[in-house]
């Protein structure tokens, strides 16, 4: 006895010397400290003074570290992190000066000022990354830094919306922006939804301790406090000391837990049984739940009046009958369980293999929900007995894997199980459950819920994972269904609760992709150009959806892009309302421009120029609208400030310049500071054949020279070869000259074109023909065009050239005559989708002979593309000659259609043709032509067409092909 005290008493005084010690070092440490903590704070000051603000931050934050409480080092910390650009630090140090020192001046200052600089940059990272979106508004980056800056900006609203926008669109986001999302969610109330969220991805990050943690607060404030223990306790197994987890933790065992599990059917104990069986029919029932919990003791089930005094807590907490059972219970049960623990391991240190110790050690360690130790029990045995063949141990062992979060091992383990048990349908129930977690083997699934619930329709568990598996399936009906079945049998069970929030949640999500389905088939035919074809899916989106306004700014755009001007105008309005938006200012101002609204044009810009001042795009459609406007000093002016700019690359330089050569130049000066305005080169070639053997070859080029926007020059030289054999025409005809059927034609002129108005040219060209023994002469060309693409056309025509050239015919090869031509034309397509064209020709021939062409059509548009309806045609001449075709009253009937197979910007084919009736010969009309436009590039457009068709000429049939292939390169 006296040596135990002697012991005792040693070991007291080295406890106390040790102490001794440690004060001493402190004191001593203490005073070296304040003696060197001036020296960094004045040393980190110099570093200031220098520009060198990293190393004064670290000297800093050793001063912060010693003097946590003095609002000096967080403000001398946070200017270091201002002139590092290190917005968000500096705030927050200015924020803790603040909180330290409520009253100084300087501090709130100096965060005023800080804010104000980050803030702007937040704005303007936010309308670059706006505009991204614009651009490609499928890429989530773009809205997950917009959602940042709101957070930083502490704007919560609007960091949720662009959050809950990126979401939509990155299925995989990363802990670490869920956890940023559930801050933003606190700060707005969406508790609710937060706690949808986070359910959700526990799910998909299962090992990540900060989720579970952040999830179990969540389920704190919405008072589901059994789940938040399960979800603190669930981080803590992966970080034991992690600070929020413990407090929320304490938070939550404080509070009561709603759970229920089945008596264990093995014992017989009768009363305990029929208190069951009454909670089953009235879970109100508090009277029998006391007495169930008295009898559960009696019978030492402690787990099970655990349980049951969690549901009591709600209502009976504090109340001293409670209170006793509750301490008693937890004080029991730790300290039972610990000490069967203790037991069990004993036992098994004696005997490794001894099955009920392996048995009792690994569940009495699933009761203290200590799972890491269970499964090292279980994993040690079977180990040693890898053959063990006991299917409530192997159960038990796979039920410990899955609780530890290792389903694949689980899985393996139950199937291996329903080999050897392919009846069970406990081991069918769980190996259907491992599925639905892992979201894996469903139609197997589905096949051993369906064998439970035929035998057990009253198992809630079961009910709940088929109700799931229905989710799976998107069958949130079904889902429901089985949700209220089990709701029905037991109502407070935490899992039906939670399948009920995932219906909830999992609807909204479906509803939400069902709807950005729509909107994305709309956005793949945007891709391709086809703005009409995309409006009923963006109109389908709206009706259903709640837009917000980037959503109805790229409907605006959509509009835009199908000539709805007026419609896009009035959404760009609307989106307005709400406040400024670049991307929208920007849009209304360009579809004023395009309604030819120069006024309005000029104010929405000149609005934008003063908002955005460094912006491209305003600058430059100002110019435009002054130009429009005819304000041609005011847009000169605007594009040579614009190239003033030194950031501007090629692409944007030579924009400005081109609108810069559009400009009416006036004066002597003016001219050469344009000259040439631009260089054009016209290669052509075409040719014509019919069954009268009359062929038609023609191959030249024009050249052109802009001397300024309005006033273009050019020659052109034409060579054109005919020929025809003799065999194959009227003998009679032919014999009557010297017949050759074979010429050459050349031609040379000079052209001149003028652009005085807008959509309206005037040409005219002077030159001479020439032909192998005959005479030169000369030929004249003029011509009017008024054109506004795809809406209205008036030309007028004059031309006074060989006839050969005109009247295409095989008799004319050999015989000289001319001819002068005169042609009106045009055709109106009207809002209300009716078409009308037409043209009025007439010709004198040197022969004496005349004649005039008359061809009209009224036709609709019955899609967008298609349009078709009659058409008349008259030719008239004065006698019927033998050299060319000169018919007299003839007419025809037809009905036409003209389609667009592809109409983009690059690239536009045009098919059409008609079917008549020629009635002075009862003979059939058919033609057909292919029209092809293709933009090679900036500068280069080639263009081809290709018609054939067979008609009625004197009484007999007459067939024709003619093609034509033109390109026009802008070489400067």
């Amino acid at each position: 006895m006296a040596r135990r005290i002697n012991i005792k008493l040693k070991f007291a005084y080295r406890i106390i010397g040790l102490v001794l010690i440690i004060i001493t070092l402190s004191i001593s440490l203490n005073a070296q400290t304040a003696s060197e903590l001036k020296e960094f704070k004045q040393r980190a000051i110099g570093h200031m003074q220098a520009g060198r603000f990293g190393e004064a931050i670290d000297l800093l934050d050793k001063y912060i570290a010693a003097n946590a409480r003095e609002a000096e080092g967080y403000n001398l910390r946070a200017i270091c992190y201002e002139n590092r650009s290190q917005y968000q630090n500096a705030v927050l140090d200015f924020r803790r000066a603040i909180a330290l020192e409520p009253g100084t001046q300087e501090y709130r200052n100096n965060l005023s000022r800080v804010i104000e600089v980050w803030y702007a940059q937040l704005r303007k990272k936010i309308e670059g990354h706006q505009r991204e979106i614009a651009i490609d508004p499928n890429n989530p980056f773009n809205y997950l830094e917009i959602g940042k800056s709101y957070r930083w900006m502490e704007m919560w609203p609007e960091a949720e919306l662009w959050y809950d926008e990126y979401l939509l669109r990155d299925p995989n986001a990363s802990p670490d922006e869920i956890i940023r999302y559930t801050e933003i969610l606190a700060k707005t109330g969406s508790i609710v939804k937060g706690e949808k969220i986070l359910r959700e991805y526990v799910g998909r990050y299962p090992d990540d301790w900060r989720l579970w943690s952040r999830f179990g607060y969540f389920l704190l404030w919405l008072a589901k406090y059994n789940e938040a223990r399960t979800a603190f306790e669930t981080a803590l197994s992966f970080k034991p000391f992690f600070k929020e987890a413990q407090d929320g933790l304490d938070i939550a065992r404080s509070e009561a837990y709603v759970t229920q599990e089945d008596p264990r059917s093995f014992e017989r104990v009768y009363p305990i049984d029929r208190f069951y069986s009454i909670l089953r029919r009235n879970p109100d029932d508090d009277d029998t739940r006391f007495q169930l919990v008295e009898a559960l003791i009696q019978e030492e089930r402690i787990e099970e009046a655990y349980q049951q005094l969690q549901r009591l807590a709600v209502r009976h907490q504090g109340e001293e009958k409670f209170d006793e059972l509750w301490n008693y219970v937890v004080t029991y049960r730790d300290e039972t369980y610990r000490t069967k623990v203790e037991e069990f391991q004993a036992r098994l240190e004696q005997d490794p293999q001894n099955l009920q110790a392996i048995k009792g050690l690994a569940q009495y360690h699933e009761y203290l929900q200590e799972y890491d130790q269970s499964l090292q029990v279980l994993d040690n045995y079977f180990s040693l007995v890898p053959d063990e063949k006991d299917a409530a141990l192997r159960y038990q062992y796979a039920r410990v894997n899955a609780w530890a979060r290792y389903f694949d091992r689980a899985i393996d383990l139950m199937d291996d199980l329903l080999i050897d048990y392919p009846n069970n349908l406990d081991y069918q129930l769980f190996r259907a459950q491992l599925s639905i977690w892992t979201n894996q083997d469903i139609e197997l699934a589905r096949e051993y819920l369906t064998n439970v619930l035929e035998d057990r329709p009253e198992n809630v568990d079961a009910l709940i994972a088929m109700g799931s598996l229905m989710l799976i399936d998107n069958d949130f009906e079904g889902a429901q269904s089985y949700a209220d079945q089990a709701k029905a049998i037991d109502p407070n069970n935490s899992e039906v609760v939670k399948l009920e929030s995932n219906i909830d949640f999992q609807k909204l999500r479906y509803e939400e992709e069902q709807l950005l389905k729509i909107l994305n088939q709309g956005r793949e035919l945007v891709m391709e150009g086809e703005y009409q074809m995309a409006l009923p899916y963006y109109e389908d989106y709206l009706n259903q959806a709640e837009p917000n306004n980037l959503i109805k700014k790229e409907y605006g755009d959509v509009l835009f892009g199908a000539d709805r001007l007026e419609d896009a105008k009035n959404v760009y309005d609307e989106v307005l309302l709400d406040g400024y938006f670049y991307d929208a200012e920007l849009q209304r101002a360009k579809v004023a421009y395009a309604l030819n609204d120069t006024t309005g044009a000029i104010s929405y810009f000149k609005k934008l120029k003063k908002e955005e001042p460094y912006e491209f795009e305003p600058r430059l459609y100002l110019g435009d609208s002054y130009a429009k406007a005819q304000l041609y000093d005011m847009a000169r002016e605007e594009y040579d400030s614009l190239l003033t700019w030194e950031d501007l690359d090629s692409t944007e330089i030579e924009m400005i310049d081109l609108r810069k050569g559009y400009l009416p130049v006036t004066g002597l000066a003016a001219i050469f500071e344009t000259f040439p305005n631009y260089i054009g080169l016209a290669p052509q070639g075409s040719f014509y054949s019919d069954n009268l053997s009359f062929r038609f070859w023609q191959l030249g080029a024009r050249m052109e020279l802009g001397f300024t926007y309005w006033l273009t020059f050019g020659v052109s030289y034409f060579k054109t070869q005919m020929n025809a054999n003799a065999s194959s025409l009227n003998e009679d005809v032919v014999s009557t000259y010297n017949f050759t059927g074979d010429k050459t034609f050349t031609s040379f002129k000079g052209h001149m074109y003028l652009r005085f108005i807008p959509d309206v040219v005037i040409g005219a060209s002077f030159g001479q023909a020439n032909v192998n023994g005959f005479e030169t002469r000369d030929e004249s060309e003029a011509f009017i065009n008024y054109e506004r693409k795809d809406t209205v056309q008036l030309n007028f025509q004059y031309m006074n050239t060989d006839a050969a050239l005109i009247l295409y015919s095989p008799y004319l090869i050999d015989n000289r005559l001319f001819t002068t031509y005169y042609r009106i034309g045009g055709y109106l397509n009207h809002k209300n989708g009716f078409h009308f064209s037409g043209y009025f020709s007439y010709l004198t021939v040197t022969d004496g002979n005349e004649g005039n062409d008359l061809q009209l059509r009224i036709g609709r548009r019955f899609l967008p593309e298609v349009i078709a309806g009659y058409e008349y045609f008259y030719s008239n001449y004065k006698y019927n000659a033998d050299f060319y075709y000169s018919p007299n009253n003839f007419e025809s009937h037809s009905l036409f259609l003209d389609s667009y197979l592809e109409k983009k910007k690059h690239l536009e084919i045009k098919l059409g043709g008609r079917i008549g009736f020629v009635p002075a010969s009862n003979f059939l009309l058919l033609s057909a032509y292919l029209d092809m436009n293709l933009k090679v590039s900036q500068r280069l457009n080639i263009q081809g067409r290709l018609n054939l068709g067979s008609t009625s000429r004197d009484n007999a049939s007459y067939k024709y092909i003619q093609g034509q292939l033109s390109a026009y390169w802008t070489i400067y």
